[in-house]
């Protein structure tokens, strides 16, 4: 029964996490690589308002700071049983194969679950991984807002009698946000580490 309820839960976050994602198209492109990225491609790429989160790193983290760089942005949470320790392993390999760039790449976890995860302990869950990746944390309507602007979905399914024993179904996506701040692709769970190496490389070297 188990196995056959995450099967049921994995088809409806990979149907959701596509539900926002567009095709490029050749009248509308505004990306020079657009055409040879693998994921899903935002051309015109979609723009973001600027947030600032509170962030493991110690000071807050603020999307218009990170001009020039590249954000590969993933919203779950820190007791995720699946989906969230598997993408960020594969992160991992994705960060590893790129040589680590720290400078121009900020691989970056938005907890869907403030309740329950705390900075102290979104730096313990994302460093296990890299000391390079950022846990960001928001309690209030910034983080709706920001979570609509992507098309994350996250909701709470209770598994036991205390308040705090839930599990969240949420929208396991990771985004892509280029040089410009803007939305530029989207990588649906599963999706191989190769094909968004490929990817970042692209952007990473676009002038």
């Amino acid at each position: 029964m188990q196995g056959n309820t995450m099967k049921y839960l994995l088809i409806i976050l990979v149907l959701l996490a596509g539900c926002s994602a567009a095709t490029s198209t050749p009248e509308a492109s505004q990306l020079s690589y657009a055409d040879e990225l693998r994921g899903a491609v935002f051309d015109p790429p979609r723009s973001i308002e600027d947030f600032t989160f509170t962030s493991t790193e110690g000071d807050s983290f603020t999307l218009s700071d990170h001009q020039g760089q590249v954000i590969l942005i993933y919203f779950g949470y820190r007791t995720c049983p699946d989906f969230c320790p598997t993408t960020f392993a594969e992160l991992k390999r994705v960060y590893s194969e790129l040589g680590e760039p720290a400078d121009k790449l900020k691989i970056v976890f938005v907890t869907v679950d403030p309740e329950r995860d705390t900075i102290e302990n979104l730096t313990m869950y994302t460093h296990a991984f890299h000391n390079d990746f950022i846990g960001l944390r928001d309690d209030g309507t910034d983080l709706e807002q920001l979570m609509g602007e992507f098309g994350v979905v996250a909701e709470k399914r209770q598994v036991g009698d205390s308040a705090l024993s839930y599990l969240i179904d949420h929208t396991a996506s990771l985004f892509l946000i280029g040089k410009n701040g803007q939305l530029e692709a989207q990588y649906l769970y599963g999706t191989d580490y190769r094909d968004i190496v490929h990817d970042l490389r692209l952007i990473l070297d676009a002038a």
